[in-house]
């Protein structure tokens, strides 16, 4: 019976595996900007705490052989949870977004908010690592799954419609985010495949920057990602950005996206018309400090969840020899 009920266990993997390589991938701020959120959290552990690097890594590996990953786990883990909605995975859907209203034209109908969020989601995944009561705690599904969640909706949620959606006369059932609010602008040369539609599409593409970039990666898109995730950090280094790295709260985060999307999503752009050139200057002025402040965030939240995580398991300073041993 037991050898039966493995057997069942092993073709589902491999039907799940073979499916997963072969998806298209799907858009929420499509899977470069994932990647370079990401990017950017792991140089910033790589560069204080290695250690806690290879062993987050370590447990977000549990679940490779179900995702289109090679070398780069954590980096690569950005578009998991993006990617398990392609092969029919949707009771997640929620938990990419908050759907904060939006008010305009005076509007004054109903509206309507998903309590299980983006913000609810990251506070679930934080509690399940952080639930470290049993010594040798065997990282297996769930706590790679709650990393590569993490990893991934820390960058949905600085990506202001991720964070808000409009009610007005023009929509009474609000515009989903975006994703109903039809717009043009001029695609991008560089990227043909990037064509935007809509206003959610517009801001999930970094506002028609970095292209696409798919995992798993190539030795020469990790340097480009690299290359993107560098040219953020010089841009806008920790200490310009640092009164807003003291804010740690997901709900905070959220309502710092809501607002952006208030003051600059929704601002200079009309239903069907074309964007203009100043509305994507301005948008992409936003959208690149969004992706590191994300890129930073996730690092320090990684780092204070790694930290307390192995630190309770084992019951002594973290310190690499010992750890590695006791998870491989």
């Amino acid at each position: 019976m037991k050898n039966s009920i493995a057997l069942k266990k092993n073709v589902i993997g491999f039907i799940f595996l073979i499916i997963m390589k072969f998806i298209v991938p799907t858009n929420a701020f499509w899977s470069t900007g994932h990647m370079i959120v990401a990017r950017i959290a792991y140089e910033q552990i790589k560069s204080t705490s290695p250690a806690l690097l290879e062993l987050i890594e370590t447990e977000i590996k549990q679940l490779s052989q179900f995702a289109k990953e090679d070398k780069y786990p954590f980096v690569e883990a950005a578009n998991w949870p993006d990617d398990i909605k392609e092969v029919g995975v949707l009771q997640f859907n929620q938990w990419h977004e908050v759907r904060t209203p939006i008010i305009r034209d005076g509007y004054e109908g109903d509206t309507f908010e998903e309590p299980q969020n983006v913000t609810w989601a990251i506070n679930q995944m934080v509690q399940t690592l952080n639930f470290t009561e049993k010594k040798g705690m065997d990282p297996g599904f769930g706590v790679s799954f709650a990393w590569r969640f993490l990893i991934h909706l820390v960058g949905d949620i600085h990506q202001p419609l991720h964070s808000g959606t409009l009610y007005s006369e023009k929509f009474p059932n609000s515009d989903d985010v975006g994703n109903k609010f039809i717009c043009s602008t001029t695609i991008n040369p560089n990227y043909p495949e990037s064509e935007i539609t809509n206003l959610h599409k517009l801001w999930d593409s970094c506002v028609d920057q970095y292209g696409s970039i798919w995992n798993p990666l190539t030795l020469s898109e990790w340097d480009q990602i690299g290359t993107f995730a560098h040219e953020l950090m010089t841009k806008h280094p920790r200490e310009s950005v640092w009164k807003r790295l003291e804010i740690t709260d997901p709900f905070d985060w959220a309502d710092e996206s809501h607002e952006f999307a208030k003051e600059y999503v929704y601002d200079g752009v009309t239903p069907g018309g074309k964007v203009s050139e100043a509305y994507i200057e301005r948008g992409r002025r936003l959208i690149n400090e969004q992706l590191a402040v994300a890129g930073y965030r996730l690092a320090d939240l990684s780092e204070k969840i790694a930290t307390k995580r192995f630190y309770d398991i084992y019951k002594e300073e973290p310190e690499y020899p010992y750890f590695l041993v006791q998870l491989n």
